[in-house]
């Protein structure tokens, strides 16, 4: 199998794969997490475990939307106090094959619910509601976005960052990025934090054991903004807690983001690099170098935007009357405010040192 990307081709493909048959069963899933009955729930799981264990899944998409759609009652029946696999003990080996076989973890994640989740009458949904569409809809767009992004930033590894490629890669990712503070505007526009999120859809994404382990649902903090992060300016600029986190997230996205997270721990980031180019160059620096170190500085102004705009979202959500103190995938919302402060430490490097040669 090769490596997988999420690319409009593949993810249509994962989109549109429905090998357990679960189209119709799915459909009902809201007015069965409705009821609030896990039993109905649990021969849901049964029969798509079943479905799962009997068809070839012969390709990567259809592995993946099988995970998909187990996923949907995993999520479900924890929601309603049930532990899944205690009470469907026969999913276990079915959730782990199929894990073993994308390099993923054994259960869904927030690709299977958004990049990899039909749109339409078909979407995937645990309420039907109309803000669990917004939620669905922009974790789709921004996973595919931010992967392309990080994909676009390792390309620079090595290069020189007064050529035209490197600028070319660098306004391509900030076009990339752009689509994130774009939806988390839609987001803070449409989705109450308290009165819908944690409230309402939240429960359903808690852990589940398989095997030993506990392991997160389908979190949004699961989309690989932390590939861009180490890219662009943290593999040389290490917080303890925030690389703990990381370390964690890493388990639940595609393989080749946990691979070159490994190759590039430690390496020189974008910004240093590109800060070093401009402090060599000094008066000196071309017109190509000085533009490259204001696109660095935009994309990283457009990171700070949409931290910023996620913290208001984070504090309205996580109230002291809040039943949760960390996301769902395990971060407190102090860690939110503290990645923010470093990537604006990042930003104020670069503004000012690329608008004109430098003394």
């Amino acid at each position: 199998m090769g490596a997988l990307r999420l690319t409009d081709g593949f993810c249509a493909e994962v989109a549109a794969a429905d090998p357990l048959r679960a189209d119709r069963l799915l459909a009902e899933l809201p007015a069965l997490n409705a009821r609030a009955d896990p039993r109905p729930l649990g021969e849901l799981l049964a029969a798509l475990a079943g479905a799962a264990d009997r068809a070839p899944l012969e390709s990567a998409a259809e592995r993946l939307a099988a995970m998909r759609d187990m996923g949907m009652t995993l999520g479900s029946l924890k929601r309603h106090g049930v532990e899944p696999l205690s009470a469907v003990p026969a999913a276990g080996p079915v959730l782990r094959r199929l894990g073993a076989r994308a390099e993923m973890v054994p259960r869904d994640t927030v690709l299977h619910y958004g990049a990899w989740n039909p749109r339409g009458d078909r979407q995937r949904m645990y309420l039907g509601a109309p803000e669990e569409d917004v939620l669905i809809q922009s974790v789709r767009l921004g996973a595919v976005a931010v992967e392309r992004a990080a994909l676009g930033l390792a390309e620079l590894d090595g290069a020189d960052p007064g050529t035209p490629e490197y600028f070319r890669v660098l306004r391509q990712a900030v076009r990339d990025f752009e689509v994130l503070p774009e939806q988390i505007g839609v987001v803070a526009g449409k989705v109450a934090p308290a009165g819908f999120f944690m409230a309402r859809l939240r429960p359903y994404f808690e852990d589940v054991r398989v095997g030993d382990r506990s392991y997160y649902g389908p979190a949004a903090a699961h989309v690989p903004l932390h590939l861009v992060d180490q890219l662009l300016w943290s593999s040389d600029r290490v917080d303890p807690a925030y690389a703990e986190l990381t370390r964690e997230m890493l388990d639940y996205g595609l393989p080749e983001w946990s691979r070159l997270h490994h190759e590039r721990e430690g390496a020189e980031s974008v910004v240093t690099r590109v800060v070093r180019a401009l402090l060599a160059a000094g008066q000196e620096a071309s017109p190509q170098l000085l533009l490259t170190g204001r696109t660095v500085a935009e994309l990283l102004r457009s990171m700070v935007v949409f931290r910023g705009r996620h913290l208001r979202l984070v504090r309205e959500a996580y109230t002291v009357d809040s039943p949760y103190t960390t996301g769902s995938a395990g971060g407190a919302p102090e860690l939110v405010k503290r990645v923010l402060e470093l990537t604006r430490a990042c930003e104020r490097q670069l503004v000012g040192r690329a608008d004109e040669p430098m003394p």
